[in-house]
């Protein structure tokens, strides 16, 4: 986005307000040389873009300057002010936003190069605005809201904050602002996220169906095994003693699949394993000793 340079005079304003405005810029004065507008910059790329910007729109002398501390370079620039564009470095956020579509554009760039920010999409979807003051953070969240991205305002140590944390309104709003690479990389990392989000998903489900199963098989195993050691298994109908040996050897099945080996429909099989269940329980109740476990 800082090396797009838009090709009209009033989407260049337009973006090199959006930066004033975002980075807190001022206007100072200057009794010799006439007004400036003081921008205070974190971004080589934004400084260089602000410069250009304004050569552009108004053949604006820049003076250029980079102070390096211990934690950061801050890089500070000061363009000349044409006594015409004075006005509209000093108003207030209501009467900023333009209304031509080409400009808004311009200058929700501009606004993100001054105090945007988005995270890598391997981590979490979140881009935000941190907002010079409430009035600008209202503006930007109608300027998002109206290219479709659902956003939020909140509070933050004092400061004003738009977010936006869903995948396709980030999308959206950085391909509006001509970030089609950034658009590209955040779709491909998006994409290998969600696909592995779904097989991470379904490999939980597989596996607590599978240990649903295998816990549903054993219980029954055992309840047929406390039968046969009170010898109540030998006295069932011929179809209860078979179902017994079929799960007794198979206790891993579903039920889908004891039925497919046993060549009976689902309920068949699930109500006789139901009718083993109760009578097994019944004898609990009564007072028959549990068998023994069989170590693995």
């Amino acid at each position: 986005m800082a090396g797009h340079l838009p090709a009209r005079p009033c989407c260049q304003l337009s973006e090199l307000l959006g930066i004033y405005f975002g980075s807190r810029g001022r206007l100072i004065k200057r009794p010799s040389e006439g007004p400036a507008a003081y921008f205070s910059l974190l971004r080589n790329p934004v400084a260089r873009k602000v410069v250009r910007l304004g050569r552009a729109v108004g053949h604006m002398d820049a003076k250029y300057q980079a102070v390096k501390t211990r934690k950061r370079v801050s890089l500070f620039v000061e363009l000349t002010l044409p006594p015409g564009l004075v006005p509209a470095f000093t108003q207030a956020a209501t009467r900023a936003v333009p209304d031509a579509p080409c400009d808004r554009k311009s200058m929700l760039r501009g606004l993100f190069l001054g105090c945007g920010s988005v995270n890598a999409p391997s981590s979490r979807y979140h881009l935000e605005f941190v907002a010079p003051n409430s009035s600008w953070a209202r503006e930007i969240a109608g300027l998002a809201d109206a290219n479709g991205a659902r956003v939020g305002i909140m509070e933050r140590s004092g400061q004003n904050v738009v977010y936006i944390k869903e995948g396709d309104g980030i999308v959206r709003l950085l391909s509006l602002m001509g970030a089609s690479r950034a658009v590209m990389e955040f779709e491909n990392v998006r994409v290998v996220r969600e696909v592995s989000g779904k097989v991470n998903r379904r490999l939980n489900f597989e596996t607590a169906n599978i240990g649903k199963t295998i816990g549903s098989g054993l219980r029954q195993a055992a309840a047929i095994e406390r039968l046969e050691s009170t010898g109540k298994l030998d006295g069932m109908p011929p179809a209860l003693r078979e179902m017994a040996r079929w799960r007794s050897a198979n206790p891993e099945l579903n039920l889908g699949e004891l039925a497919g080996r046993m060549k009976l429909s689902k309920s068949a099989v699930n109500h006789r394993l139901r009718r083993l269940q109760e009578m097994a329980d019944a004898l609990v109740e009564a007072g028959a000793p549990k068998p023994a476990r069989r170590s693995a």
